[in-house]
């Protein structure tokens, strides 16, 4: 049985980073690539760490996985310009 609590908290504290996240006057630039790689190393811990133990549902940690995909929802749709 898939859990609920876990994945709409993540996601919810991961739009709330996302949206605080302000790319334009830093010296870094990000590229789509860089999103990429950002999202494939997110999900790579996310299957290391994996569930809880008393979670039985899916191999991979299913709160880091909704809160990585929150940050970047929240930085695409609410981001800070300056």
């Amino acid at each position: 049985m898939l859990s609920l609590g876990p994945i709409i908290f993540g996601l919810i504290l991961g739009i709330i980073i996302g949206s605080q996240i302000k790319l334009a006057n830093t010296d870094v630039k990000f590229t789509l690539g860089a999103f990429v790689v950002i999202l494939i190393a997110g999900i790579i811990v996310a299957w290391q760490s994996g569930n809880y133990p008393f979670y039985t549902d899916l191999p991979i940690s299913t709160a880091f996985l909704s809160a990585m995909i929150g940050i970047f929802v929240g930085k695409l749709l609410f981001a800070r310009s300056k």
